[in-house]
């Protein structure tokens, strides 16, 4: 559920920009409203402010904002890049600050809730994965301005859509056949099993199912 509430204020912007007619104003208020949503939302949900939630809201803030003053849609193209680069500093910094970098941190709780355990994996690991995210968000922001400043507001929003979403797929595909390569083999046994056993009990209801007919 998180995950997809994460993605509410591109959603929106996305959804109204084309239902619009392809209004970029009337999709910057809609991305304002949805992210100040997403961080009111997420407080009384969770419990607890959430850090990337408010530093998106802090940019979308500015950056909508300056659109709107000025009329002047260049300010909410910025948006993304701004995103990505200070998530590029976070990473970097957190690469040099802490003996376990914030990446493998996140990983590691997202492992937790997920699967129950940590799937270990080594420091080389870690930090080769940590500088590809670095770089990956580096690279996504210089392309969002390239874009931005080379071709038009409409262009731009759909390869927003369509063209950035197959680059993070393909990342992001890259990154798991990274990282299943280098766990042991008994972890991807565990993990294996672990989906195995999660099919097994809704497969036995289906044959009581069928046997009670």
């Amino acid at each position: 559920m998180k995950q997809l509430f994460d993605y509410l204020p591109v959603v929106v912007f996305f959804g109204l920009y084309f239902l619009s007619g392809r209004d970029i104003m009337l999709a910057t208020w809609g991305i304002i409203a949805a992210t100040s949503f997403q961080v009111v939302a997420g407080r009384l949900i969770w419990k607890r402010w959430h850090r990337l939630h408010l530093m998106v809201l802090a940019v979308t803030l500015v950056f909508g904002g300056l659109t709107l003053l000025l009329r002047d849609d260049v300010f909410i193209k910025w948006r993304p890049s701004i995103i990505s680069f200070v998530l590029a500093a976070v990473l970097l910094g957190g690469h040099f600050l802490r003996e376990r970098n914030l990446l493998q941190r996140l990983c590691e709780k997202l492992m937790i809730s997920g699967f129950g355990r940590v799937v270990a994996l080594g420091a080389a690991q870690w930090t080769r994965l940590n500088l590809a995210f670095v770089l990956y968000f580096i690279f996504l922001g210089a392309l969002n301005l390239f874009i931005a400043y080379t071709f038009s507001t409409d262009f731009w929003v759909n390869f927003k859509l369509f063209g950035f979403t197959a680059i993070q797929m393909v990342f992001y595909v890259a990154v798991f056949l990274y990282f299943y390569r280098h766990i042991s083999e008994e972890d991807r046994k565990q993990l294996f099993h672990q989906e195995k056993s999660a099919k097994e009990p809704k497969k036995k209801d289906d044959d009581a199912v069928r046997d009670n007919q």
